[in-house]
């Protein structure tokens, strides 16, 4: 099995508040929407901000697709980490647009400029820059190794073992 893509659909309220909102903000481009008829409001759609695909879709659409969504909250219990080429410029342009900044921009100590905001769903987007290439190589050879951490239970599957590690390894 290869995975090929893993794109967000996220629910929300308003697709068209919505759409019109990554629009403004991110400069995203419409890719689909249904229904497909520009004059009546979509239930579901799709933008592409550069090449990352999001999809939006309303509540009760996404309810009686997925029954396990039923009355979850929107936002809030997702972040969505964004890997972006200019962290500073980009938090200056939310900033000017009006986007409630969660967290300023900061230094981590492995080598990445980061920073979070929330869309107008109450969903984590957070930024991050790298701006020291052999800080963040670093990183991952010492954190992002998860097997590091799991031990064999005689369970035949993993089991994990207290590990120390900084506890703002993320930033």
């Amino acid at each position: 099995m290869t995975v090929k893509s893993l794109t967000p659909d996220l629910m929300v309220e308003d697709v068209a508040a919505t759409v019109e909102w990554y629009e403004r903000v991110f400069d995203a481009e419409v890719v689909a929407t249904l229904p497909t008829d520009p004059d009546s409001d979509p239930w579901w759609a799709q933008v592409l901000i550069d090449e990352a695909p999001v999809m939006f879709q309303e509540r009760e659409s996404l309810e009686g697709k997925l029954p396990g969504m039923e009355g979850q909250p929107i936002g809030g219990s997702v972040a969505f980490y964004v890997d972006v080429d200019d962290a500073e410029a980009l938090h200056e342009h939310l900033v000017s647009a009006g986007v409630e900044i969660t967290r300023p921009p900061h230094e981590t100590d492995f080598g990445w400029r980061q920073f979070s905001a929330l869309d107008p769903n109450g969903y984590t987007l957070w930024f991050g820059e790298q701006s020291e290439a052999e800080a963040a190589e670093e990183i991952g050879r010492r954190y992002r190794t998860y097997h590091d951490d799991l031990t064999d239970d005689g369970s035949g599957r993993p089991a994990r073992r207290q590990v120390d590690r900084p506890s703002d390894r993320w930033g």
